[in-house]
């Protein structure tokens, strides 16, 4: 066995021991998991052949067994697909869709459609979670009545694991928000591969993923925390995110120009919904402001689509308060009046 298969194998076994012993302790509820919830596990997938095998491996030795794992693969042109099908043949639970490519926000979606779950949970296709996640997030949903259930992560940069505890840290307590917690916690949180949720909560919110755009996750979550009844938080660290080099995530410049998409996005969905006021929006336009602000440093981007999305957003300016109110249509102002090649210089005067 070489370095990495010991490894491998002692952090399983170590599972297995710590898994038992929380056991012992009554931590989890001793029942017959076919008895138990359907959890829809959803992987959309592009190109991840390098790690997809990991990321399924740690899916498939789950210590909850009542999961049905769908993955879509989105017009891969790597072996992707082969490997999902491999995986297929050996696990009845998985289930393998193939299309051409329309998109990570597309693809998320028709993973909606496809849950049969009581629950579900995206995974991304080069994520790992550990073998106690779905079953430690499923019984703390079940004994808190909770709609979202969130923990920690690891974030894996370069193959170097860093504990994540800054986001939503002031939430991490096994009872229901408030609103203004919920906002917050949805603008520290935008990272829907964290957590397990309640299916009725999206079906009957109606929400989607914004087809298309950068940073999908943003105006889901955000719209996901003002719909839910009951949000809890786990203070453990049960999945390792992976930042690939070239990657959208690790494009500072694309992330900032997909939040302004998201902001916009956000702006009509509320306003369709029937949400209003400053507590709401206040937060919206902050991020937006942040957003342009960041964009200066990155002169890749089309800055007459930011302008654009500027001026969209500012028509919801009457629910919020003055001063961002104010904050803003000056940003707005030096962005309709400038050339766009100097909008990044002028925008850091908006503080």
């Amino acid at each position: 066995m070489n370095g990495k298969g010991t490894y491998e194998y002692l952090r399983q076994e170590f599972h297995k021991s710590f898994s038992h012993g929380l056991r012992e302790k009554g931590f989890f509820m001793e029942q017959n998991h076919s008895s138990r919830p359907l959890i829809s596990v959803l992987i959309p997938v592009y190109n991840a052949g390098k790690y997809l095998a990991e990321t399924l491996t740690s899916i498939k030795n789950q210590t909850y067994s009542n999961l049905e794992i769908i993955c879509i693969d989105d017009g891969s042109t790597d072996k992707s697909l082969a490997i999902l099908q491999e995986f297929a043949q050996k696990d009845p639970r998985f289930k393998i869709i193939s299309r051409v490519n329309k998109g990570v926000a597309n693809t998320r979606n028709q993973l909606l459609q496809e849950a049969k779950g009581e629950y579900i949970a995206f995974v991304d296709s080069d994520d790992i979670i550990e073998p106690i996640y779905i079953e430690h997030l499923l019984n703390y949903a079940l004994n808190n009545q909770a709609d979202v259930v969130r923990c920690l992560y690891w974030f894996n940069e370069k193959g170097i694991n860093i504990p994540c505890e800054k986001r939503c840290k002031e939430f991490l307590k096994a009872e229901p928000i408030s609103l203004s917690e919920r906002i917050q916690a949805a603008l520290d949180d935008s990272q829907v591969w964290l957590k397990l949720i309640k299916t009725e909560l999206i079906r009957n919110a109606k929400l989607n993923f914004l087809p298309n755009t950068i940073a999908e996750d943003q105006g889901f979550d955000f719209l996901l925390y003002l719909n839910a009844k009951n949000i809890v938080f786990l203070n453990e660290h049960l999945y390792h995110y992976r930042v690939l080099e070239g990657s959208v995530s690790s494009d500072k410049g694309k992330l900032a120009y997909g939040t302004l998409q998201q902001m916009v996005y956000l702006c009509g969905e509320l306003a369709r919904r029937g949400f209003k006021g400053p507590e709401v929006y206040n937060p919206i336009i902050r991020l937006a402001v942040q957003a342009v602000r960041r964009l200066r440093k990155y002169p890749n981007v089309d800055f007459t689509l930011a302008r654009r999305a500027l001026q969209e957003v500012a028509l919801h300016l009457p629910n919020c308060s003055l001063y961002p109110r104010l904050k803003y249509q000056f940003l707005c102002k030096l962005a309709g009046c400038v050339e766009d090649k100097n909008l990044p210089k002028l925008a850091w005067w908006i503080r």
